[in-house]
């Protein structure tokens, strides 16, 4: 089967943008460390790149594809060339610039091109954990970190699947299961962590740049409004000391009170630099934790779980999520545990540690209530609300647009019908960003299956969301109500 330049093209074109995805995120010390987390302690020492994982995860997507088949299928010429083509290019070398397009249609029959995909197929590019074995990594290690590049791989990886399914024209029903199933794993990536999620600052932080990522996230007007008067407060707390006045006692620790999915997470970690910036923390780095990584099932472990998580959090921000867990367990739960090694090492390092609660409004007054020390330490109340109709419409298009789709106009009308019903129902645990994110997955699945016949598919049909992708309105609205409220 012949290849077409259209064809090197749109190789090309993915090739490039996940390169430079990949070169961008290696000089990210945040991704660098979270690839320790889940790579083999016997090849810890090794010095894994973001392309040593990608090559990893596009072998997996042809090693699944072949297992579908069971040695029954005769592997196209298409299939071999995209995992050449990917080989090279995430090694730097593309081959389209190298060959010319009679040269590369005739690279496939040379004797050694096999040889080199069974190389290829063979090469341990990445050792990951036993846990993720059978994962895709690298969508595991973005999310980890809430990399603004988790869906550019997610897409990625998708579409390299539907490039070697489609390689031969035709689509089978077993193959269709397979582009659900690598759809399924690559948008929800099983997640391993040891201890916590470790968020540092990134290189080159400045008050200024803190401050205008915080204004241009969706909505959050009160809080924009609360940090910005938290951040004028603190300022002239310090040039009072400096000016040798007496200055207020400023207790930094904070209680994130609202729903999932309206921020909480990207708020603290914000804060956290924010604090640094100001001479408040010497890293401003941020831990994310919840009940399972501070309590431990055994009497007297739980106070060392939680210590390591809290020393790890020290010169930064502790972000522990559904904080009220930790006192609901009953009378012989160890979450009080938790709470004490808690409440010790805020007063241990008040002037380098600072915690963050977060959870939902009633649950967390409740949790503040439950302990004098919890009392005395929280004075500073953040109200996170649910994003309205219009909000959640712009968080849809943040996501497509990281993900190199656009809708049109029909289909992004269907869509705010979606919205405005889901907003005008929504309940105490509507999953706000969460729920769209679900929503985005499915429609993109569902452009997926639409277009997988199309021949040839090109760069605007693989972007482009139609009326067709979005789901049935009134289905659709019931299935994300009654779900989360199951939930």
């Amino acid at each position: 089967m012949e290849i077409s330049s259209d064809y090197i093209n749109i190789l090309k074109r993915e090739g490039d943008k996940v390169f430079a995805i990949c070169k961008h995120l290696n000089t990210k010390t945040e991704f660098t460390n979270t690839i320790s987390s889940v790579v083999k302690d016997e090849f810890r020492g090794a010095n894994y790149k973001a392309e040593h994982i990608l090559l990893r995860d596009v072998v997996k997507v042809f090693e699944d594809f072949l297992n579908i088949h069971q040695g029954s299928f005769k592997v196209v010429t298409k299939i071999k060339f995209i995992l050449v083509y990917f080989y090279e290019k995430l090694q730097g070398r593309d081959l389209s610039t190298t060959y010319d397009l009679k040269k590369l249609n005739e690279l496939p029959l040379s004797s050694h091109f096999d040889k080199n995909i069974d190389i290829i197929r063979k090469t341990s590019f990445f050792e990951a954990v036993e846990e993720m074995k059978n994962e895709f990594v690298f969508p595991s290690v973005l999310l980890k970190i809430k990399s603004e590049q988790t869906l550019s791989i997610i897409s990625f990886i998708n579409r390299i699947a539907s490039l070697i399914v489609n390689a031969d024209g035709t689509i089978t029903e077993k193959e269709r299961e397979f582009l659900k199933q690598i759809s399924n794993k690559t948008n929800n990536p099983k997640i391993f962590v040891k201890k916590a999620r470790y968020n540092e600052v990134p290189e080159e932080d400045t008050i200024e740049i803190v401050l205008q990522e915080l204004n241009e996230l969706i909505g959050l007007g009160d809080i924009k409004k609360n940090i910005e008067d938290l951040t004028n407060f603190l300022k002239i707390q310090k040039i009072r000391e400096e000016k040798g006045l007496k200055s207020s006692n400023n207790s930094l620790h904070a209680v994130f009170m609202g729903p999932p999915g309206t921020g909480k997470t990207t708020v603290a970690r914000l804060l956290g630099r924010i604090y640094k910036h100001l001479g408040y923390l010497e890293k401003g780095h941020l831990v994310e934790t919840d009940r399972a990584g501070m309590v431990a099932g055994y009497v007297g472990q739980t106070a060392i779980k939680a210590d390591e998580i809290i020393k790890s959090a020290i010169g930064g921000v502790l972000f522990i999520d559904e904080a009220y867990a930790l006192t609901s367990g009953g009378l012989n739960d160890f979450g009080s545990e938790a709470i004490e090694a808690l409440l010790k090492r805020m007063e241990d390092y008040r002037d380098d540690l600072v915690i963050v609660v977060a959870g939902y409004p009633d649950e967390m007054q409740e949790f503040i209530q439950s302990n004098p020390g919890l009392q005395s330490r929280f004075n500073r109340y953040f109200k996170f609300d649910h994003f309205n109709a219009v909000a959640l419409l712009d968080i849809f298009k943040l996501f497509a647009k990281k993900s190199d789709f656009k809708l049109t106009e029909d289909a992004e009308e269907k869509l705010k019908e979606i919205l405005d019903r889901i907003y005008e129902k929504r309940h105490k645990g509507f999953g706000n960003a969460r729920t769209i994110r679900n929503l985005f997955e499915k429609i993109i699945e569902r452009q997926a299956n639409r277009i997988i016949s199309i021949s040839p598919i090109t760069e605007d049909i693989l972007m482009t969301l139609t009326e067709d992708d979005i789901p049935e309105i009134l289905k659709t609205v019931k299935e994300i109500i009654l779900f989360e409220e199951e939930e």
